[in-house]
């Protein structure tokens, strides 16, 4: 009978090869299986929101029907200095009015602000970002998504986001379509999956009015002011009223070829992004 258990959990271990965190204190009954690979160490709510407001201030909530594993939400310590990190893997994502996980099409973890932001109100976000060594790129072609989304003012639906930042393997991390830090700068090569070196902590603010006529977005990097734009359009549709902005990692990919859907979402990588001193409010 022994001999029999012994098997039977090393053909679970064999079976998902995806698995890259620990669980040697984790028994296997406690681990949930994604239909497409991955799996997920179960954590509440209210313990991934505790985590996270160490760091960020602001009331926050996470999306409806998201999958919240242990792997997705960290704190870590350096220098007597909190840092929240993030991480997005194989299965992770939402399995309620999306298909994340049933169709493995996207992955995703991400925080909402309970707060939103209304048409013609300005609000304020800001905080330290930095890409860790483990964080690692999908491995998609050129000419797709081969970026992620680490914030989003997002108006609701499957609208597009009126703002967001991304961090892209080829040219870095971007604030709007501004380049605020190269690839270097978290040790990537441009043309890898993988960062060589642990990334460079760059500060970012962002101020940030959604109008359709007078709208304005500033930008400091690194308590430098870069962009001072006014009287623009910050918003697609006269029809969004409120946004809520996120933070986390969003990626999504295009479908691949028939008979073989999206193969890069599917791969066993493991995305990562970390932040510290995060501060959202809403100025006037």
């Amino acid at each position: 009978m022994n001999r029999i258990l012994i098997l039977l959990a090393s053909l679970l271990v064999v079976g998902c090869p995806q698995q890259a965190y620990k669980t040697e204190s984790v028994t296997l009954s406690t681990l949930k299986s994604h239909p497409y690979g991955g799996t997920c160490e179960p954590m509440s709510e209210y313990e991934a929101i505790s985590l996270a407001s160490q760091v960020v201030s602001g009331g926050v909530r996470l999306n409806n029907g998201a999958s919240i594993c242990k792997h997705n939400v960290q704190i870590l310590e350096e220098d007597n200095e909190k840092i929240l990190k993030i991480s997005t893997g194989l299965g992770d994502g939402i399995d309620s009015e999306w298909s994340d996980i049933r169709e493995g099409n996207r992955r995703r973890f991400e925080f909402v602000f309970t707060r939103q932001v209304f048409n013609k109100q300005v609000f304020r976000v800001e905080y330290a970002v930095r890409i860790p060594k483990e964080n690692v790129f999908l491995p998609v072609p050129e000419n797709q998504y081969y970026w992620f989304y680490i914030n989003q003012l997002h108006p609701g639906g499957i609208n597009a986001p009126v703002m967001a930042v991304s961090v892209n393997r080829f040219e870095g991390i971007k604030v709007f379509d501004n380049l605020i830090q190269d690839t270097t700068g978290f040790g990537a090569a441009r043309t890898d999956y993988i960062p060589e070196a642990e990334g460079r902590w760059v500060k970012v603010k962002i101020e940030y009015k959604p109008s359709r006529t007078k709208g304005f977005r500033r930008l400091w990097v690194d308590d430098v002011l870069v962009l001072n734009e006014i009287d623009l359009t910050t918003t697609f549709d006269k029809g969004y009223s409120k946004f809520n902005f996120k933070f986390g990692i969003y990626q999504g990919t295009d479908n691949g070829i028939k008979g073989f859907k999206y193969p890069s979402i599917r791969s066993a990588t493991r995305q990562s992004v970390e932040f510290k001193n995060f501060r959202f409010r809403i100025i006037n």
